[in-house]
């Protein structure tokens, strides 16, 4: 439940703002549909710790293991289920992110389910829960393509295609409600993202991806190799998931996470059926127990990491603290930690600048030596790492060194970050 240096603290931060009644998409600059700021901005309205926030994600993770334990009773039988349940709920992607406030856990509850809707037939409910989950993220792509293909191939295409318009009406009513600042940041900004930058990060994103997967990927040309037809057809599935997910504009690591669902269900055919011999079962269930033990061995392991990692941004939040000497003063700098030193302190961020990523500069969507003048008049505390994030835009560091002389330095070995706070009077 901590909170930890990325991308949640400004997901939270822009969900209590919204809270408090600012205008999403205009006083808010938001790169996402809004479903996940809603959703940790009703957490937060309700009074409750922004940690509880990350409920949301939680319950939707085991709601995917039970979408393809549902599944996997349907296919293969109560033991498959089980085992296809504990591949996807123990995969190492899941225990990263399934419990984390990044619009990817939500979207891979609404995907198993529409897996369990498609082997049950249910074409046209399948579709509606993959439009519903472009609330949280338009990434559900990498998984309603593979489902379409499987509709084709069925013979529901029609049926799968009514669904997912129906599911994704909200989407376009949004749209049409905020307007034009939507489209902008929501569709605008990501194609600026892809033609101004380089598109992609594969390489050093799916190595660790494979290394710790190899057992899942792995069995994935064995269903579709051995499995029956219907195994064969999730198998293939599964795999053009994984391979739009490489080719995704701006690969992230949690976006792996979306496959899972689709892996678990091919993987479901590979289980030995009931009327297998009770050792054949037995071996199978003592391999499931050594696939998934190193991971969760590596989870345990990491505990007292993020414990740590998380002492230290506290301490990174009271160092900030003490040096705004109780004055209401405002934070930039580093898209990774300001938002949650924001939190922690109360401090708000200057202009309103929630989303520090650098790539708002690299797109050419702002001017970064006029923007930096605006924010050093409101004489912020600066929290800058050296070449990350906005410190590598030329403008912002060198306006940075020029206007704001006084260093604090700071450590976050659990985390990685080092920088400084710079006083900017």
């Amino acid at each position: 439940m901590a909170l930890l240096p990325g991308d949640e603290p400004l997901y939270i931060l822009d969900a209590l703002r919204w809270s408090q009644g600012e205008l999403l998409y205009q006083e808010l600059f938001f790169a996402h549909p809004p479903a996940r700021v809603w959703q940790a901005g009703i957490v937060l309205s309700a009074g409750a710790p922004s940690s509880w926030t990350k409920i949301a994600p939680i319950l939707a993770t085991w709601v995917a293991a039970g979408a393809v334990f549902a599944c996997g009773v349907r296919l293969r039988g109560v033991s498959a289920a089980v085992a296809v349940a504990a591949l996807l709920l123990f995969a190492p992607v899941t225990l990263r992110y399934g419990p984390t406030l990044l619009g990817v856990a939500e979207p891979v509850a609404c995907a198993s389910l529409a897996c369990w809707a498609a082997v049950a037939g249910r074409w046209r409910v399948a579709g509606a829960l993959l439009g519903i989950a472009t609330q949280w993220g338009l990434h559900v792509a990498v998984v309603a393509l593979p489902v379409l293909a499987l509709a084709i191939v069925a013979g529901h295409i029609r049926s799968f295609a009514l669904g997912l318009t129906a599911g994704a009406l909200p989407l376009g009513l949004e749209l049409l409600w905020y307007g034009q600042p939507m489209w902008d940041q929501v569709f605008g900004y990501h194609i600026r993202k892809v033609t101004h930058m380089a598109a992609q990060r594969a390489p050093d994103r799916l190595g660790p991806f494979v290394v710790d997967h190899v057992v899942w990927l792995a069995a994935l040309p064995v269903a579709a190799w051995r499995g029956n037809r219907e195994t064969r057809s999730w198998a293939l599935a599964a795999l053009a998931s994984v391979a739009l997910v490489l080719a995704w504009p701006r690969l992230q690591s949690h976006y792996f996470y979306l496959p899972m669902p689709l892996l678990a269900v091919a993987l479901a055919g590979l289980w030995p059926s009931p009327n297998s011999s009770k050792s054949w079962q037995g071996i199978a269930a003592a391999a499931l127990l050594i696939v998934l033990a190193l991971p969760v061995w590596m989870a345990v392991e990491r505990r007292p990491v993020q414990r740590q990692a998380a002492a230290e941004m506290r301490e990174l939040s009271a160092q900030v603290a003490r040096l705004a000497a109780g004055q209401r003063r405002t934070l930039w700098g580093d898209g990774a930690l300001v938002p949650l030193v924001s939190l922690q302190t109360g401090l708000p961020v200057a202009l309103g600048d929630t989303d520090l990523n650098a790539q708002r500069f690299a797109t050419g969507l702002i001017d970064p030596a006029s923007h930096m003048q605006r924010v050093l008049t409101t004489k912020p505390l600066l929290v800058l790492v050296p070449r990350h994030g906005v410190d590598t835009v030329t403008e912002v560091h060198e306006a940075a060194l020029r206007r704001c002389p006084d260093a604090t330095p700071f450590a976050s070995p659990a985390t990685g970050y080092a920088g400084v706070i710079l006083d900017c009077r």
